[in-house]
């Protein structure tokens, strides 16, 4: 695969004319074409990006057999991705796909061993990952800076308009929208910040009656996890207020590490007299940008260095996607769920456990 990558764009919604800007800017990569089933999206990309009506597809496997990607960025709905997924690796393209990569765990154990079969590289977009907050989280829990972590509470308490035009508007009737669009974020994080897996999970999903959405808005869970470390988890889109709340807190045996937004202001506390804590500083990010280009750099370069299992890897997103779907299964019976017996029920190899 020669640089630029020639890249296929597949979905250009609220979502997707963010990805078109990501890889106009991206040297390591050439835009070959888009995708989108509505006609005014393909209109934007020709008036925005400069895109020519010849390399502009209403659907995939005309854009595929055309145009013949190296790689393909898919930025659709998350309904469909078994079809597509399997179309593009039979193209002989590899796949970096929006989280979540399907809304069922067994699809998407079909869609990474296809990859596997096909010798294609899969990656997932959590960007999120790459938030400089993130990043410095996870160098001081490797390092063991205030110790090892014991116990966090994660609160995301939020109203989020879906109606509003940068936003996708599929939330608003999909399937479980809180934890398969924004809970499986904070779990992608919480696993990947602390180096650590999920072992148990309890959870109840509910919706408020005042609730736009249509299925549960809010979520709260408990996560145990690898090294003996408990997770207290509040995520809702229903606040009632515009007051957003966000808090990460985490203490471990000499202090405790705090996010107070959403994607910036880190503080540390070290040891148990601090009775503040101090702000750890960090390079300016724009919100769900920055960190998106970083991963996509990322990803290129592990493509052209010929990995076949880019991270962040479909292997590892079954370990996040599968908590998330462990959560709805403890929120329907009211049980708690053990990891590896729910992973076995489900198919998934337990080499991806």
């Amino acid at each position: 695969m020669d640089q630029p990558v020639r890249t296929l764009l597949v979905g250009v919604g609220a979502r997707g004319k963010t990805w078109a800007r990501l890889l106009h800017d991206e040297p390591l990569a050439r835009v070959v074409g888009y995708v989108d089933a509505l006609p005014a999206n393909l209109e934007w990309a020709q008036a925005q990006v400069g895109a020519a009506p010849e390399v502009c597809f209403a659907g995939l496997d005309g854009a595929l057999r055309a145009l013949a990607p190296d790689v393909v960025v898919l930025a659709t709905p998350p309904m469909d991705r078994v079809r597509e997924a399997m179309a593009i690796f039979e193209s002989g393209a590899h796949l970096l796909s929006e989280k979540p990569l399907t809304m069922d765990l067994t699809e998407a154990v079909r869609i990474v061993e296809a990859a596997e079969a096909a010798g294609r590289g899969l990656a997932v977009g959590v960007n999120f990952r790459y938030q400089h907050c993130v990043t410095r989280a996870r160098e001081i829990f490797r390092t063991r800076e205030i110790g090892a972590p014991s116990f966090a509470r994660y609160i995301y308490w939020r109203n989020r308009d879906g109606q509003l035009p940068r936003l996708n508007k599929y939330p608003l009737v999909m399937h479980q929208p809180m934890l398969y669009e924004q809970t499986i974020h904070h779990v992608d994080e919480i696993r990947f910040v602390y180096d650590a897996q999920v072992e148990r999970v309890w959870c109840r999903c509910h919706n408020p009656p005042w609730s736009m959405y249509r299925d549960d808005a809010t979520v709260v869970a408990i996560l145990e996890l690898t090294g003996d470390l408990l997770v207290n988890y509040f995520g809702t889109w229903a606040a009632q207020t515009q007051m957003t709340q966000f808090l990460w807190r985490t203490d471990c045996e000499r202090g405790a590490l705090f996010q107070h937004e959403m994607f910036s202001d880190l503080r540390i506390a070290r040891g148990p007299d601090a009775t503040a804590a101090e702000p750890i500083p960090l390079p300016p990010q724009e919100q769900l940008v920055d960190d998106a280009r970083l991963m996509l750099t990322h990803v290129l370069r592990q493509l052209l260095g010929g990995s076949r299992r880019p991270e962040p890897s479909g292997a590892d997103h079954l370990r996040t996607l599968g908590v998330i779907a462990a959560c709805e299964e403890s929120s329907r019976t009211g049980r708690r769920i053990e990891m590896p017996a729910f992973y076995a029920e489900r198919g998934v190899p337990e080499r991806w456990w």
